[in-house]
C-alpha cells in the first residue's frame, strides 16, 4: 500500500480530533458519556460535562482556563449523583479507541461548591476552587525521564487510560463542580487542558476547606510559578528531580 503525504496529513488530523479532554467518566460505577468536541453541539444533550475544545489553552489568565474554552452546559444537563468518599474515574480515550497524546507534566482535579446547581452558574470565573487531588513527578525521577511523569501513563493507553479520584469521604453534601485538568509541559508556551463536570455530593460528612486551599479560575496560576514556567525546558535536562505542581496544596476533607 502506497503512502502519501496526503494520507498521512489526514491520517494526523483525524487522530487530533481525538485528543485533548474527557470522553466519558466513571462515577461510583456508572459510566457518564463526556461532551464530544468534534460533534455538534446541537446534537448532544443531557449530559453531566461542559463544553470543551481539543486545542490547548496557554494563557493562564484567560477565562478559558476555568472549564475550557466558553464551558458552557447543553441542553438537559444535570448532576452525577456521587456519594462522598466514592470514586470518579476520567477517561481521555475516545470512541475509536485514541488515547491521550502528551506525556510530561502534572494532573490536577479540583472542586467546587455551586450552590443550588452549577448548571445554572452565570460567572463561573466566581467559582471557588479546592484541589482534592493531584499527580506530579514520581520520587526519584528527573523531569526528563517521561516514566517519573504518571501522564505518560496516559500516553495513548501505554498503562492506562483513565485517572481515577477519590471525593472527600468528609465533605460535606451539596452540588459540586468538578474540574480535571492536564498540562503539557514538554513545549513552550505551556499547554492547559481543563475539563468541567457537575456533581450531586451526598454522604452525612461536614467539612468544607478553609480560605488558603480556595483559588479561582484564572487567578490561581501564573507563567512564573515554578511549575509552569519550566515548561519547555524539560527535553535534556537530568538533574532535576524536584517539581512544584501549580496551584493550592491538596484539600484532604480534614476540617
Amino acid at each position: 500500500m502506497r503512502f502519501s503525504v496526503a494520507t498521512a496529513i489526514a491520517t494526523l488530523s483525524s487522530n487530533a480530533l481525538a485528543h485533548g479532554g474527557i470522553f466519558h467518566y466513571t462515577i461510583d460505577g456508572t459510566i457518564y458519556p463526556g461532551y464530544q468536541w468534534a460533534s455538534p453541539y446541537e446534537g448532544q444533550k443531557d449530559l453531566i460535562a461542559r463544553t470543551w475544545v481539543a486545542p490547548p489553552h496557554t494563557d493562564p489568565s484567560s477565562s478559558n482556563l476555568t472549564c475550557n474554552y466558553k464551558g458552557i452546559t447543553v441542553p438537559g444537563a444535570y448532576h452525577a449523583t456521587v456519594p462522598a468518599g466514592a470514586v470518579i474515574s476520567a477517561n481521555w480515550t475516545d470512541d475509536d479507541g485514541f488515547g491521550w497524546v502528551h506525556t510530561v507534566g502534572p494532573l490536577m482535579a479540583y472542586l467546587a461548591f455551586c450552590g443550588d446547581d452549577c448548571n445554572n452558574v452565570e460567572n463561573i470565573a466566581e467559582l471557588e476552587w479546592f484541589k482534592i487531588a493531584e499527580e506530579g513527578l514520581r520520587e526519584g525521577f528527573v523531569i526528563s525521564n517521561i516514566d517519573g511523569w504518571f501522564q505518560n501513563d496516559l500516553w495513548e493507553k501505554r498503562r492506562t487510560d483513565h485517572w481515577d479520584v477519590v471525593i472527600p469521604k468528609t465533605l460535606k453534601p451539596g452540588r459540586y463542580m468538578i474540574r480535571h485538568e492536564i498540562i503539557n509541559l514538554a513545549l513552550s508556551p505551556v499547554q492547559f487542558y481543563p475539563n468541567c463536570a457537575a456533581l450531586e455530593v451526598t454522604g452525612d460528612g461536614e467539612a468544607v476547606p478553609s480560605a488558603e486551599f480556595l483559588v479561582k479560575f484564572p487567578g490561581a496560576y501564573s507563567l512564573s510559578d515554578p511549575g509552569i514556567a519550566i515548561s519547555g525546558h524539560i527535553s535534556g535536562d537530568k538533574t532535576t528531580k524536584n517539581y512544584t505542581v501549580p496551584g493550592p496544596k491538596v484539600w484532604t476533607g480534614l476540617i
